[in-house]
């Protein structure tokens, strides 16, 4: 079978053989528990190589596969601790965005302030990297919505290209979507960066909230300042928001 001819080259002399070996054991469909783990024992060496490639295409692997793996990836994590200070940024990033996905609850204050340090010394490639750990670490624990909040809304300020910041957003979307205690401040955030796309979650999810009129100002901005896609998407909002909000005053505004 062709799991037992790459589960003995990562026994080969060749670093880059047992690499190789074990990243396709890892990109197997439907691989078990125990046949990951000699690949990962062969990933988790490489973390500590003097080696920069090799820990870089080891870290990232173990990355790719904490998505769906997560329990097997946990023995790596005091290696990828270490790897948080590494001087090459690109490890660093990828072995923190481990972390948390295979970390704990108690963990993730730590790490995101670890990531709040240099967000500003790595790519927009990087960044998104980072936003997509956040991304599933808030769904994963709930209870630290307000810290993931604060830094997304944070790094949305920050400079930065188009999928970075779309990925920021999104992020955003899925927090008002799948965790309710988050939404009036996540759309209080959102409003600092009205799109045609944020306009029309206020006009959904806006009027639900428990004061909808503070919203109403930025919208209504949006109508007087920006070029028409961006003003007919504000008008369409602020329909919304009078149709929806049994509220006398907003009636006659």
């Amino acid at each position: 079978p062709v799991y037992d001819l790459l589960e003995g080259w990562l026994r080969h002399k060749s670093d880059i053989v047992n690499f190789e070996a074990a990243k396709a054991i890892c990109n197997i469909k439907d691989v078990t528990s125990k046949e990951l783990y000699p690949a990962i024992n062969v990933l988790q060496l490489f973390l500590s190589s003097p080696r920069f490639t090799l820990r870089f295409a080891a870290i990232r692997t173990l990355n790719k596969l904490a998505m769906t793996h997560t329990t097997s990836v946990q023995p790596c994590n005091l290696d990828m601790e270490n790897l948080i200070t590494d001087q090459n940024r690109s490890v660093s990033t990828f072995a923190i965005t481990t972390l948390l996905k295979t970390g704990n609850e108690a963990s993730v204050d730590r790490l995101m302030k670890q990531i709040t340090g240099f967000m500003s010394e790595i790519s927009d490639e990087f960044k998104v990297i980072v936003v997509d750990a956040i991304r599933s670490v808030c769904l994963k624990f709930p209870t630290k919505q307000a810290v993931m909040l604060g830094f997304l809304s944070g790094v949305l300020r920050d400079e930065g290209g188009y999928e970075f910041k779309r990925a920021v957003v999104e992020a955003i979307f899925d927090l008002v979507k799948f965790i309710p205690e988050s939404k009036e401040a996540a759309l209080a955030h959102l409003c600092e960066f009205l799109s045609v796309r944020v306009l029309r979650l206020l006009g959904v999810e806006g009027p639900k909230t428990a004061n909808p009129t503070k919203y109403i100002r930025f919208i209504y901005n949006r109508v007087i300042l920006e070029n028409s896609i961006v003003r007919a998407a504000a008008v369409s909002a602020l329909a919304k928001f009078g149709v929806s909000v049994e509220d006398p005053r907003l009636k006659r505004a």
